[in-house]
């Protein structure tokens, strides 16, 4: 019976290939790797101070692709600052496709549902963008739980 259950199933040719986070330009940075395959810090830098903003990404065209409910952060999803200009993700999900809404974290967070995907576009500020993006050799919890073994990563 297992045998026909299995029969049917094969590998789709149409799946999508996944590229190496180096050839979506991300510099990842070399070392051990997590004992368990959780998430892994990210950092970034923009050029702006708009660490206390929530973020959404649009695709290569600037269509919106994901954006968070109100119910999906708080004020503890802001980025946290690691020093040099680098700020940690906390919410996950930042890249260089990301950009900046006018709302902060406890104002979007507020709002009693989620704007429409019109309304967050035209919620974008201007020119806000992410100018770099690393991914580093630990768990995302491990770098929140403590912030200065991240900036000895960066060095």
């Amino acid at each position: 019976m297992a045998v026909s259950l299995f029969a049917g199933c094969s590998a789709k040719k149409d799946m999508p290939v996944f590229q190496p986070l180096e050839s979506k330009g991300a510099t990842v940075i070399s070392g051990p790797m997590p004992d368990k395959a959780l998430p892994r810090a990210v950092v970034y830098k923009t050029n702006g101070d708009y660490s206390d903003h929530v973020f959404v990404n649009v695709g290569p065209d600037g269509r919106l692709v994901s954006y968070p409910a109100p119910t999906d952060v708080s004020v503890s999803s802001s980025a946290l600052p690691v020093g040099s200009g680098w700020l940690l993700d906390r919410r996950g999900g930042i890249s260089e496709d990301s950009r900046f809404l006018k709302w902060t974290y406890a104002e979007y967070a507020a709002l009693p549902s989620a704007p429409s995907p019109s309304e967050i576009i035209a919620s974008i500020i201007p020119d806000a963008r992410v100018t770099d993006v690393r991914v580093l050799p630990m768990s995302a919890s491990e770098a929140i739980a403590d912030p200065s073994v991240v900036s000895k990563a960066l060095e």
